[in-house]
């Protein structure tokens, strides 16, 4: 009698490639599930010598059942001497090379925010439309194909801070596009409402386009526990012509 054909195992960079394509699109904890499960299924496809050892990887690739949330923190993109509540060319140079960089660094994010723009605020002495700070992301959530979440005022901070930690981005990235000091504040906020110092989140310098705050929430049996770490752009020399000048 015929033999049925077997399915090939697949060797460790399928299964690389596998996991990279799952975590590309789902959460991190449900993407180690889906290919545990997937390894536990093969492994009954497989000689008998080898799944004591299937089983092992699969649970090695379940991983611990915690949760981390990472929330990115970035100033808008740098201004013209006038305020005008808008980028200069510089900035929009800035805002035009940013994707890379996040998408470079960080995890495809579940949710973009920036304040809402139809709130006027005073710059340069002269109350305008603040929407520096949706300008910097609008390239991001461009490339993304995502929406960009303008639900809350500048100052709202604590409606902001509700909305980033619920429950819905738990095991996701959520980038935030804000006004400097009160990015800084924000974080401050997240490591005094999560077991971690605030004073750990230094001051935002006046100058500084190119930071990036970065907050860690990881669940972990039951409570919530916040780290923070500052990394860098590396977008400070753009041009300051806008594209298309000569």
């Amino acid at each position: 009698m015929a033999q049925a054909a077997q399915t090939p195992w697949p060797d460790q960079d399928d299964l690389s490639k596998r996991r990279s394509g799952f975590s590309a699109s789902l959460p991190a904890s449900v993407a180690r599930l889906l290919v545990a499960a997937f390894v536990y299924f093969r492994t009954f496809q497989m000689p008998k010598t080898l799944r004591p050892l299937a089983l092992l990887l699969g649970l090695l690739l379940c991983g611990n059942s915690h949760a981390d949330q990472t929330i990115v923190l970035l100033r808008h993109a740098e201004k013209p001497a006038a305020g005008l509540g808008q980028i200069s060319c510089q900035g929009l140079n800035r805002a035009l090379a940013l994707p890379a960089v996040l998408l470079r660094k960080f995890d495809r994010p579940a949710a973009l925010f920036a304040p809402n723009p139809g709130i006027r605020k005073k710059d340069a002495g002269v109350p305008y439309n603040y929407i520096r700070p949706l300008a910097t992301i609008e390239p991001t959530a461009i490339r993304l194909g995502m929406p960009v979440n303008t639900d809350f005022g500048l100052d709202d901070l604590d409606a902001l801070q509700a909305a980033i930690t619920q429950p819905a981005y738990r095991d996701a990235t959520v980038f935030v596009a804000w006004e400097h000091r009160l990015a800084a504040k924000l974080a401050a906020q997240l490591l005094a409402a999560n077991g971690a110092d605030p004073s750990l989140v230094p001051a935002w310098h006046y100058s500084d386009f190119d930071s990036l705050y970065v907050v860690t929430l990881q669940q972990q049996a039951g409570q919530t526990r916040a780290s923070f770490r500052v990394e860098q752009q590396g977008l400070n020399d753009q041009a300051q012509t806008c594209p298309g000048d000569k």
